[in-house]
């Protein structure tokens, strides 16, 4: 980590960590026009930086000259903040003198704007004709702590500290929240990277891929666009053994409006893409202060293997609270052994312990706290936490407390794989004395109990995932969503879906198609009842929000009636509607198998809670991806539903059953480019069958 400031940069893109930088539009009277230069001299750049402006000889003590055109020699990078119309003219006059990367910031307008929008298509554009690079538009720009390079334009407070976490983000106001907290993330290099109009989150990520001074990655994303190559962009970190932790923002209707505005593009679903970064090996934050605590974490260079805590507390409510929040985010909370419970109570013998451990009271603290720590150390945990409230508004003792914790977290753990966390169950900033040894001692010092608790189990869940395989059921980086398949002919109505999918390995009902009312009442001598009575017609979906579904007639009586309404219903609204006559399922878990054509990922599959209740219960696990039989089985198995159907009262549903009702869909859906969805609602799980009772399917416009 002392490698000199331009050891490494003949080896890496010179997009971000540059020899030289140029500022066009510097200024000494504004902000944004000298903040790179102070920046630069912060950090310790020791390039050769270049002021362009034809209105002054020099800018904060840096030499200019007029324009681009004017530099004796090129530089690696120029910093291009002048007006969005004059953006395009600066960068092809830098590219005449051999100026081959460009930062370009927000310039007054975001990227939604008519100006803005023709920018990035003319950016486009010069990247097929030339050899450019760019970050941005519409972004902060890059700051690498490495070698001091700071061609941003946000202010670089005094207490930023180096280390070795990459950090990427669509949006420059979250790489401020980073490079605001000062030291809380160490970091090495942060990229805003705006609306990507040249250098894309899969081109960044592949820097840090590469990049020896960054062990894991921290991304901010609104929006994918080229979903196969970011995912392989993942995939190769986690190969490279870099973690990544992800912040995916659109997963509201309004959020995804907000994205569109922000970025000028459509934001694929949020859903879909948290499913595929997953899969891709990526751990997945769901808000900023978790992803805060995973760069903490990250950090440290700490490997949290697993997700058995043991705490350690000075507050019974604490504790327990604390208890409650570890359990439902998924942190599991093991018992003392008999052996730490004997050692410690024949010490203390009014002491009960139990995890979480709070012996405050029972002796005094810089007794009794040491010994409980080691004894916990001891225990099969995967991570030690000491839970205290830690404010910089804190008392003496209180602070002084505090360290000591940490420091006999820190020699409680010492030859342990153990991962000791220091959590302050409030989110205010720490005791600097407390925030220095932990950053000596690379214990992560995390703020606030839900968001650093959720962000230890993520990198549990994720760990216990990528046992055995570098990434188990990452998407198929062929299945392009451009991709084509041969030509079939394909179903239409509902039954003629069932049929098609019956024929794939998908169990169905016994089912008659008929025109009228008297071939329905055939149709249920024929079959026995109960039955149920649909109306289907080509392109007719929600069957029954149109009162077309009847269900568990047991007479010829009851299914006449039911066909003579639903047929007047027809004539009422011109509808060629045809009645499908079906056997009656009974019982079982109502389950949702599902197809998607993602436009970003390409085939995706759905399995969620199925019936009626499906959108309001919104219980659904997404695979990104073809599916056989593996990898549907592994999709069942880490599914919500595949955790009911293997903990059903009474013994397991037919797993099998569902396994193949998901590869059913999967090859049906990638037979033709035209199939844009095909739902199978609902799938009817039993103990010895599932059957699909419904399916339609929906073809491209």
């Amino acid at each position: 980590m002392g490698s000199h400031p331009h050891a490494l940069c003949m080896s890496l893109p010179v997009h971000y960590r540059p020899r030289s930088l140029a500022v066009v539009g510097a200024s000494p009277s504004k902000f944004i026009g000298s903040i790179a230069f102070e920046n630069c001299r912060r950090l310790g750049y020791e390039g050769r930086l270049v002021a362009v402006t034809p209105k002054h000889r020099d800018v904060v003590g840096v030499p200019a000259v007029p324009s681009l055109a004017d530099l004796d020699q090129p530089v690696d990078l120029a910093l291009v903040q002048v007006r969005t119309g004059r953006v395009l003219s600066v960068i092809e006059e830098g590219l005449a003198v051999g100026v081959s990367t460009f930062v370009v910031p927000g310039a007054g307008t975001t990227d939604s704007g008519a100006l803005a929008k023709d920018l990035v298509r003319d950016l486009q554009r010069l990247r097929s004709e030339r050899n450019i690079s760019v970050v941005g538009p519409n972004c902060m720009g890059v700051l690498d702590l490495v070698t001091g390079a700071a061609p941003y334009i946000g202010t670089v407070g005094p207490h930023l500290r180096r280390g070795t976490v990459g950090l990427v983000a669509h949006s420059g106001a979250i790489v401020e929240a980073f490079v605001n907290a000062g030291p809380r993330v160490p970091l090495s290099t942060a990229i805003s990277s705006g609306s990507e109009a040249v250098l894309t989150l899969a081109d960044h990520l592949r820097f840090f891929v590469d990049d020896p001074e960054t062990t894991s990655v921290l991304a901010f994303v609104e929006a994918i666009g080229d979903g196969p190559d970011t995912l392989a962009a993942c995939r190769e970190l986690a190969e490279a053994g870099k973690t990544l932790a992800v912040c995916l923002v659109g997963h509201s209707e309004t959020a995804q409006e907000g994205v569109q505005a922000h970025s000028g593009r459509l934001a694929g679903s949020a859903r879909t893409a948290a499913a595929a970064l997953t899969q891709a090996g990526a751990v997945l934050a769901s808000d900023l202060d978790e992803l805060l605590s995973l760069g903490e974490i990250l950090g440290t260079r700490q490997r949290v293997t697993g997700r058995k805590i043991f705490m350690v507390t000075n507050s019974g409510g604490e504790g327990n609270m604390l208890a409650d929040i570890a359990e439902d985010v998924g942190l599991e909370i093991p018992r003392l052994s008999e052996e730490a419970r004997t050692r410690l109570t024949e010490r203390w013998p009014l002491f009960t312990p139990r995890n979480p451990i709070d012996p405050w009271g029972t002796d005094s603290p810089d007794v009794i706290y040491p010994e409980v720590l080691q004894s916990a150390a001891a225990e099969s945990g995967d991570i030690l936490i000491v839970g205290m409230d830690q404010q910089q508004s804190a008392g003496t003792y209180e602070k002084e407390l505090g360290l000591f914790l940490a420091q006999s977290l820190h020699d409680a753990v010492e030859g342990t794989t153990t991962v000791p966390v220091m959590l302050s169950p409030a989110s205010q900033d720490p005791p600097e004395e407390l925030a220095a040894f932990c950053a000596q001692a690379e214990i992560p010092l995390l703020r606030g109990a839900r968001s650093g608790l959720s962000a230890l189990a993520a990198l549990g869940r994720q760990h216990e995932s990528a046992l055995g395989a570098a990434c188990p059921g990452s998407p198929d980086p062929t299945d392009r969503p451009d991709g084509q398949s041969p030509a079939v002919t394909l179903p239409r109505t509902e039954d003629e879906v069932l049929s098609t999918l019956a024929g794939l390995g998908l169990s169905v009902p016994r089912t008659r198609r008929v025109s009228s009312t008297a071939a329905a009442v055939e149709a249920f001598s024929e079959l026995g009842g109960p039955v149920v009575v649909k109306g289907v017609a080509e392109g007719l979906l929600h069957k029954t929000e149109a009162g077309l579904v009847a269900v568990g007639l047991p007479t010829e009586d009851e299914v006449r009636r039911e066909a003579d309404r639903m047929l007047a219903w027809a004539d009422t609204e011109q509808v060629p509607l045809e009645l499908l006559v079906a056997e009656m399922v009974h019982g079982g878990l109502e389950v949702l198998v599902g197809y998607h054509r993602d436009g970003a990922f390409g085939p995706t599959c759905v399995l969620g809670l199925g019936g009626v209740w499906t959108e309001f219960l919104d219980i659904v696990d997404i695979h990104v991806g073809k599916l056989d039989e593996t990898t549907a089985g592994r999709f069942l198995d880490r599914s919500r539903v595949g955790r009911m159907i293997a903990a059903a009262r009474g013994g397991a549903l037919d797993r099998d059953g569902v396994i193949r009702a998901l590869c059913a869909v999967s090859t049906l859906g990638a037979s033709s480019p035209e199939i844009t969805a095909i739902d199978v609602n609902p799938l009817i799980v039993n103990k010895t069958r599932a059957i699909a009772v419904d399916a339609a399917l929906t073809l491209e416009s």
